[in-house]
């Protein structure tokens, strides 16, 4: 859905102006194929502003405590000028990251901790030089894929 800016030749997605109606999650912008880099990074400055906001309602004793986001925003506004495949292991990971929290002390708990520790030591792999992909990035990859299999 989309609304005029005023300009009738310039359309904004709706999704820019009011993101926490249409995204869950700050990372769910940075992957969305709807939206240009430049309705991405507008989105996401409004989910910034929103969650500083809300961080300073919550310091002056105005707010119930609950979590701003405003980490979460951050680290999506720098994925935002990764290269495409780091951005989906960024979102991947901070997805991921988000999760345990609220599955401590359960096997999926250390799951997603390996997953993380796999991703991680794949997208190191990946950033090495050509020359040594075949020596200790390429053992260390090895070692964090097979400590997913149960």
């Amino acid at each position: 859905m989309t609304h005029p800016t005023g300009d009738a030749t310039n359309v904004v997605p709706i999704e820019v102006d009011r993101p926490h109606a249409h995204f869950d999650q700050p990372g769910e912008i940075v992957v969305d194929r709807t939206l240009s880099k430049g309705e991405k990074i507008r989105a996401l400055e409004t989910m910034e502003q929103d969650a500083r906001q809300l961080a300073a309602a919550s310091a002056e004793g105005m707010s119930g405590g609950e979590d701003t986001g405003l980490h979460e925003v951050l680290a999506a506004k720098g994925a935002m000028e990764l290269p495409p495949n780091e951005v989906a292991i960024a979102v991947v990971m901070q997805n991921l990251r988000g999760k345990l929290p609220g599955i401590e002390g359960t096997t999926a708990h250390r799951v997603v901790e390996r997953a993380i520790e796999a991703l991680s030591a794949a997208r190191d792999a990946l950033a090495a030089p050509p020359e040594t992909r075949d020596s200790k990035a390429e053992i260390e990859v090895e070692l964090a894929m097979e400590k997913l299999d149960p």
